[in-house]
């Protein structure tokens, strides 16, 4: 990598992650607003990368629109402000999908609406479930809580670089190599190793919950973020793509930077769920 590309991959990434601080510390209104746009972007290379190579056509306005739609109505049940929006977004989300297949006449319409539904499910599912995570679990007052939203980035970005900097210095076994040739065990491990210590040093900021809630956050985070990684490298050796895209200049697609995300939210949200309602 030459020094032009090192210097615009590190200004990318310094924005990249004031805009994600931002709409975690701005408060709900900011936290629907950029991964709102998060969310759209992610679909919109989802559904790019689907047509790669293949006949099936899918309409990326519609369903991005839907995906944000259904984010949104998240928060409008949560506010308590229209909490049948839910529901009905996402019913009518199917039908329309169902009566496209009957009036629009393709042999592949089936595999079209698959698609659709799994790009759904695999992004506006999980972005969704972060606004829940962003409601304190605590209270169950509908009052936005940032520090649990804060901590899965933390975690997933102290695995990741962890797991670099450990896998390039001490790395020789392959983890996984068919789907992620450059992953070793040693950076794994190394990852989840430092995923412990950061949630050692966030429980003494966050006392309100015990040094062993924490650390139990960081391993679930870290394990599944990256299973979340190696799922979207699986994607991409599917489509043959090197990136979802190159909305992100020297990182590419936006896809490729919360990937980790996707996965670790609904393995988190369960965990809080046992962890703080049980």
């Amino acid at each position: 990598m030459n020094s032009k590309n090192l210097v615009t991959r590190i200004l990318t990434g310094i924005i990249y992650i004031a805009v994600i601080l931002l709409g975690i510390l701005g408060g709900k209104y900011s936290f629907i607003s950029v991964f709102g746009v998060f969310l759209a972007i992610g679909l919109y290379e989802f559904y790019r990368m689907s047509e790669k190579n293949t006949s099936h056509a899918i309409s990326k306005i519609f369903n991005i629109v839907s995906g944000v739609l259904i984010f949104f109505s998240v928060h409008l049940y949560l506010e308590n402000i229209f909490p049948l929006a839910l529901p009905l977004i996402c019913i009518t989300y199917l039908l329309i999908l169902f009566v496209s297949s009957i009036f629009i006449n393709r042999t592949d319409i089936l595999h079209a609406i698959i698609y659709s539904v799994f790009g759904q499910i695999y992004i506006t599912v999980p972005l969704s479930i972060l606004m829940l995570i962003s409601y304190h679990y605590q209270t169950l007052s509908n009052e936005y809580y940032y520090a649990f939203v804060m901590a899965v980035f933390i975690f997933i970005w102290v695995n990741d670089t962890a797991a670099f900097v450990v896998g390039s210095l001490f790395g020789k076994h392959k983890f996984i190599e068919r789907i992620s040739p450059k992953k070793t065990v040693e950076g794994f491990v190394g990852g989840i190793a430092f995923s412990v210590l950061a949630a050692v040093v966030l429980s003494r900021f966050f006392t309100d919950y015990s040094p062993a809630f924490w650390i139990g956050f960081g391993i679930i985070t870290a394990l599944f973020g990256t299973l979340g990684d190696l799922f979207e490298s699986l994607i991409k050796r599917t489509y043959e793509v090197k990136d979802s895209g190159h909305v992100i200049p020297g990182h590419g697609g936006l896809l490729d930077r919360i990937d980790s995300l996707l996965i670790a939210i609904p393995a988190v949200y369960i965990y809080l769920t046992i962890a703080l309602i049980s």
